[in-house]
């Protein structure tokens, strides 16, 4: 039945994740000057060329449908699928680290434009100043879903062996779990 519960708390975590990775990104395209002036070109440049087309055309729905799946992908692509990648695997190999969700899930994140971009080039310095916040907004994403779900993922630890020493948090000896009774004439 532990599976049933995962079936809710994923997704969840999830959501939480992804919402909280966007209100960063959305923060930081504000805060921060370079993004912001990236945002702030690539909204102006988009919104009036998207202008253009619908007043190019008898019928601009194909156009604004067009505009919306593009926006809609790039958003999952870079606010969706990293942390959703990362989750699903480290549920699968039942990994538990804050180090594997926030980082693995930054990193992801932060490599996207370069694996889209496809050619071998040195970044400039605005290219990595956003490669950096991509990588804080994966590391937020990932930081929220462990928090939620991470640390609990994958199986149950087992208990340790009857009559193995156990160690306190204190790092002192607790008293040692009794072994079962051993049968007469033993």
């Amino acid at each position: 039945m532990r599976w049933l519960g995962r079936l809710i708390v994923v997704p969840l975590a999830l959501l939480i994740a992804i919402s909280a990775s966007s209100f960063f990104f959305l923060i930081a395209s504000v805060a921060d000057p370079v993004m912001a002036q990236l945002t702030g070109n690539t909204l102006f440049v988009g919104f009036w060329s998207l202008m253009d087309a619908v007043f190019a055309v008898d019928d601009p729905t194909f156009v604004v449908a067009g505009a919306m799946t593009g926006i809609g992908k790039v958003l999952f692509t870079f606010l969706i699928l990293p942390p959703l990648f990362i989750a699903l695997v480290g549920e699968v190999a039942g990994l538990r680290r804050l180090a594997w969700y926030a980082g693995a899930t930054g990193l992801l994140t932060a490599v996207i434009p370069w694996l889209l971009r496809g050619s071998a080039r040195v970044a400039s310095p605005a290219e990595l100043h956003v490669g950096v916040v991509l990588a804080l907004t994966g590391a937020v994403a990932g930081l929220f879903y462990w928090m939620v779900a991470g640390r609990s993922a994958g199986r149950r630890a087992l208990p340790p062996p009857v009559g193995a020493q156990v160690w306190s948090v204190a790092g002192t000896r607790a008293p040692a779990i009794p072994s079962a009774p051993k049968p007469p004439g033993s």
